[in-house]
């Protein structure tokens, strides 16, 4: 573990459970340890039922989807941000004669 609390996943591991960059990971607590756990839609489909659906919320499925797309919208602009070049930027001063 880092000094900032971050962990290496082995690789074997992550390409066996199909972890890939950007998975979200879920930590859960048990007697034995701890178990970390890919958020992925088969998880969210173990998880249905734990919290009550409100009147008007969207279906799994259409929700899912447009949650991934934010997500990929969203690391497309970190790219393209990195990739833009950068502007100096130029402080104007004005200096004050005195008489």
């Amino acid at each position: 573990m880092t000094t900032k609390g971050q962990i290496v996943i082995p690789k074997a591991i992550r390409q066996k459970y199909n972890m890939l960059p950007g998975v979200k990971i879920v930590f859960e607590e048990t007697s034995m340890g701890l178990v970390l756990k890919p958020v992925d839609i088969d998880f969210i489909k173990k998880s249905r039922g734990i919290v009550p659906k409100k009147k008007g919320d969207k279906p799994l499925k259409v929700w899912w989807k447009e949650y991934k797309d934010e997500e990929i919208a969203l690391e497309e602009r970190k790219i393209n941000m990195l990739s833009e070049p950068q502007i100096p930027y130029k402080k104007i001063v004005k200096i004050k004669r005195t008489k």
